[in-house]
């Protein structure tokens, strides 16, 4: 699947991560490790496979994408689709084999039923555990299970989600500057692995959680993370204030697509921008993200403009827009003006060169050296006529003496026959 825009949809959606987790209330909670790849960051995009991981047992199951992984997911989960005729296959670029898959809605259905067998005595629900900077997993899954009306059983099981990335922060930032989940692993329980699988970071996650709960209790000394079931009270409760609902999960991802919606009214603005070089469209896409926070759209703005011209636009920036910066308050101002006037030409994004670019046309730059190379020839042939005139003109000692044996016996007369004979 094609993606036009440098910055996605869910990594737009990920700015909204910084929002405090709600917490829930106390009760008999299981703790699952939750990993999942896909075939791009977009909400629209698809999850390839589905891992969830506990002491209890694990779950692993790929899933058959009907459109093909973005590039940059292709190489992060070393997998691609293979186009075979009417086949479609997954293909493990590690192991240049072909995996098994299913479809999504049947993964989804087999991996709500493995939650229900792991649940146990966990009345209360399931804590799933994701690790990331960006905050992801929860819209993504969430979105998969909309799209098969399967939320509801999924919400019977599974109480809530925690991104262990901020449980991370908030109990290393002492001691630690990275908190991703490849130096959590190495630092916490020893491991250097790439992580490329779901599989292989939902183990890492619940280990890395259970081994940051155990810390808490100083009296687990002997205790491993292999030890622990995932639900025992004081992992809990060191959990639970680090968890978000999956009603309020939800509630995020409805705010985030009316949020969408007033991004999309500004396209006809930033149109070209977006379409330009990766930091363009980085930076258009934060000038768009500015005005959509603050609930402006295109058709607020454009009704300023007809009303009080350049004035209009600019007092609804400097009111509305508070979490803006003056550069970009000037900056939004100038687009802005220069695309409703119609006196003004819109604001065009900076001309893009390459190393290898040609500075000059390809037909000049060979009609130029026809003309050199023409040039050169005329000038080569216009020497030599020049140096033979020179060489005729000129006599030389051995000329000089055969025109002079030649003037010599034009001047004698012929000797006759008869004489020759006496």
């Amino acid at each position: 699947m094609v993606q036009n825009e440098s910055v996605s949809d869910i990594e737009e959606f990920s700015g909204s991560s910084k929002t405090p987790a709600k917490g829930i209330p106390e009760g008999k909670y299981q703790l699952v490790g939750l990993g999942i790849d896909t075939t791009g960051s977009r909400l629209i995009d698809e999850i390839v496979q589905i891992a969830g991981y506990t002491s209890a047992g694990q779950f692993s199951q790929y899933i058959m994408p009907f459109s093909d992984l973005n590039p940059a997911y292709k190489r992060r989960h070393l997998l691609r689709v293979v186009n075979l005729g009417r086949y479609r296959m997954l293909k493990d670029m590690k192991t240049n084999k072909f995996i098994k898959t299913k479809s999504e809605i049947s993964a989804l259905t087999d991996f709500i039923d493995w939650l229900e067998t792991v649940r146990r005595d966990a009345t209360d629900g399931i804590i799933l555990v994701y690790h990331e900077f960006r905050k992801t997993t929860p819209a993504m899954l969430l979105e998969a299970l909309h799209r098969y009306n399967l939320t509801d059983k999924f919400k019977s099981v599974v109480k809530g989600f925690v991104n262990s990335f901020y449980v991370a922060e908030s109990k290393c930032n002492k001691t630690m500057k990275s908190f991703t989940l490849r130096m959590m692993a190495q630092v916490l329980l020893n491991r250097e692995d790439e992580f490329t699988s779901a599989t292989d970071r939902a183990k890492a996650i619940y280990e890395v959680v259970i081994h940051l709960g155990q810390a808490e209790k100083p009296d687990l000394h002997s205790q491993g993370s292999g030890d622990s079931s995932g639900a025992e009270k004081h992992l809990i409760d060191f959990i639970r204030p680090f968890t978000n609902p999956v009603d309020a999960e939800e509630d995020e991802i409805a705010g985030f697509k009316k949020l969408l919606q007033r991004q999309n009214t500004f396209k006809p603005v930033f149109g070209a921008l977006l379409r330009a070089t990766r930091s363009e469209r980085v930076h258009a896409s934060h000038l768009r993200r500015l005005l959509a926070e603050n609930n402006i759209d295109y058709e607020k703005l454009k009704t300023a403009y007809q009303t009080s011209a350049r004035q209009g636009i600019e007092k609804i920036l400097k009111d509305e827009v508070p979490n803006a910066k003056e550069k970009d308050i000037t900056e939004l101002l100038e687009i802005l003006d220069c695309f409703f006037d119609p006196d003004k030409k819109a604001v065009q994004p900076k001309p893009r060169f390459f190393s290898n670019q040609r500075r000059v046309p390809r037909s000049r730059k060979f009609s130029d050296r026809e003309k050199t190379k023409n040039n050169n020839v005329s000038s080569a042939n216009n020497s030599s006529e020049t140096t033979s005139a020179n060489l005729s003109n000129e006599a030389t000692p051995r000329t000089e003496e055969t025109t002079t044996v030649e003037n010599n016996s034009a001047a004698e007369p012929p000797v006759p026959v008869a004489a020759a004979v006496q």
